[in-house]
């Protein structure tokens, strides 16, 4: 009888066990480090608003960051409270331009292999604005969470 109970007992707390292990697992999975490790390539593209955009002005602030697609899709994360929109500018190439990415939102920019690009980020804010965006080579549309 004592051995019956020392075993049912053994078995709640190794099944505990597994379902807490489980949990951890899936709120890692579910992370923004998770989605980090498994991008196969990041850029952090952030800069700081050069000069308020006016109606007579389009303000375009360029990233330091150069970057490459070795699967031809480029993913931008807004990372702001804000509307931006990227610029693509490759030399020799038409630059390519996104629609407008809402606050938290992603947009891939398809057919981009072999070329190296800068990018660049305009949004509607005064100047010294920190502007946030990442670049994931390939199609990650997970929209951005805090």
């Amino acid at each position: 009888m004592v051995v019956k109970k020392k075993v049912t007992i053994a078995f709640v707390i190794t099944g505990i066990l597994a379902i807490s292990t489980m949990i951890i697992f899936s709120t890692y999975k579910s992370s923004e480090a998770y989605r980090k490790a498994k991008a196969k390539t990041q850029w952090e593209c952030s800069v700081v608003c050069a000069e308020k955009s006016t109606p007579d002005s389009y303000v375009i602030t360029y990233s330091d960051a150069k970057i490459l697609s070795n699967t031809g899709v480029l993913t931008v994360q807004n990372r702001n409270d804000f509307d931006i929109t990227v610029h693509l500018l490759c030399e020799g190439k038409q630059e390519l331009v996104s629609d407008s990415i809402p606050a938290g939102g992603c947009y891939s920019f398809q057919n981009v292999t072999d070329k190296e690009y800068t990018v660049g980020i305009h949004a509607e804010v005064d100047e010294n604005t920190d502007i946030k965006a990442f670049v994931y080579d390939g199609k990650d549309t997970e929209p951005y969470t805090r």
